[in-house]
């Protein structure tokens, strides 16, 4: 098997312009990329109109395109993405004890396992700027 030195870098969109700008940039790099989706986008009415654009310059694009949700908190971030098209999930129950986020994470594979979509998960807390300190991280 081949595997080719390289990164795949995954960009976070929130308009067609971004869509179209991220695609725009890849395809003169000619290097595949991940176009990801923030949860609140599918929870806002947004969503509904940016996602049938990411499928649409996915499909267009001259070089391989990943939909992702990009941190996903729950079931129904998770069902609106894939409905809408996503081809990869970040779930992230790291808000809950370690078992129910691990129960959480098993049922999101399985759900996303019948449409052959593959899953990220975050088990543990890797820290965001919203943190009042900087511990407590996932080992």
């Amino acid at each position: 098997m081949f595997f080719a030195k390289f990164a795949i870098p995954a960009f976070n969109v929130y308009n067609t312009e971004t869509v179209m700008g991220v695609i725009k940039a890849a395809e003169e790099a000619k290097a595949p990329i991940i176009i990801q989706v923030y949860p609140r986008l599918l929870n806002e009415e947004v969503g509904y109109y940016l996602c049938p654009a990411i499928v649409a310059a996915a499909r267009k694009a001259t070089v391989p395109v990943c939909f992702h949700l990009d941190h996903g908190p729950s079931e129904l971030e998770v069902q609106k993405a894939l409905r809408w098209g996503a081809t990869g999930i970040m779930y992230d129950g790291s808000v809950h004890p370690f078992e129910e986020n691990v129960a959480n994470t098993k049922h999101i594979v399985e759900i996303c396992g019948s449409v052959d979509v593959t899953v990220e998960g975050e088990l543990g807390h890797v820290g965001s700027v919203n943190d009042d300190a900087m511990e407590e991280y996932t080992d």
